[in-house]
Order: C-alpha cells, then sequence, then structure tokens
C-alpha cells in the first residue's frame, strides 16, 4: 500500500516552520472519509491534531522547542515507574 501525503505541512522551510522536527504527526487526505490525522502512524481525532499544533505553535513562539513539552527533572523512577527519589 503506498503510503498517504502528508499535508500538514508542519515543517515548511520558507515559512521557517518547523513545528514536527521529529515527524510524529501526519494529517492526509481520505478520498472516503476527508482529512485523517496519524501520531506515531496511529490515529488520533482531527482536533486533537489541531489542538497539538496550536501547542506546538505556542510552545515554538515562547521559545520552548515546538515538539518539547518538557520534563521536570526533581524526580528519579526505577526500571518499574516507582519514585525513588
Amino acid at each position: 500500500m503506498k503510503e498517504k501525503k502528508d499535508i500538514g505541512n508542519l515543517n515548511n522551510k520558507v515559512f521557517g516552520c518547523e513545528l514536527d522536527p521529529t515527524s510524529k504527526l501526519k494529517l492526509v487526505e481520505d478520498k472516503d472519509k476527508g482529512q485523517q490525522a496519524y501520531y506515531k502512524g496511529k490515529p488520533m481525532k482531527y482536533m486533537d491534531y489541531i489542538q497539538e499544533v496550536g501547542d506546538r505553535v505556542k510552545r515554538s513562539k515562547e521559545g520552548k522547542g515546538a515538539d518539547n513539552i518538557g520534563v521536570f527533572g526533581g524526580l528519579s523512577f526505577d526500571e518499574n515507574g516507582k519514585i525513588v527519589k
């Protein structure tokens, strides 16, 4: 099956836009269903896609990195995900 073209255009070099540097988000045109959104290759709701793009624009304008939401560094976890510190 042929890979569908991403029409989301989140990494537009002409406009200096890089909102998805790791290419995890994708928006494709589906002849029967209309626009379909995907995150890491799995379907997601279109409105969730739009919200994520908006959040990335905001983070980018704040200089936080478009796809980096940040992580609090004050805790450590063991291999089971339990807090150890």
